[in-house]
């Protein structure tokens, strides 16, 4: 009987852990990030993206979107937030944001520029397998 409820438990805590690695898309589905470990942290890799995603990254001056790291140096703020860089490629700037995971399927990323002043959000959501 103990068994079964430690057992319980820890299937129930592996359920709940802030785990932000996979793939996830972005608002509009104009592509799809796969976050993994790297050597400085998390980070993210377009694995796909839109024609229209790509042309606006093209003209920003990223010629290949598909395989470019997008999110860099992603380390923990807090148990379901990071904080890292995040590329943009249709303006070819890094910009700082913060992620935070919102349940096991949403991911909210936040940057702000200006001290705070201009702010901007969109939720991701996780990629499901299939």
């Amino acid at each position: 009987m103990i068994a079964a409820m430690l057992l319980m438990l820890s299937q129930t805590g592996a359920a709940t852990a802030a785990d932000i690695h996979g793939e996830w898309v972005n608002k509009g589905a104009t592509a799809i990030i796969r976050i993994a470990d790297c050597p400085t942290g998390l980070c993210g890799t377009v694995i796909w993206s839109t024609p229209k995603a790509q042309s606006d990254a093209a003209r920003g001056g990223t010629a290949e979107l598909n395989g470019t790291v997008v999110m860099s140096g992603f380390v923990p703020a807090s148990e379901r937030r990071w904080r890292g860089r995040l590329f943009l490629p249709d303006q070819n700037r890094m910009v700082r944001v913060a992620i935070e995971l919102r349940g096991a399927n949403e991911l909210r990323v936040k940057g702000c520029e200006l001290g705070g002043l201009v702010c901007r959000s969109q939720t991701w959501t996780r990629r499901s397998a299939g």
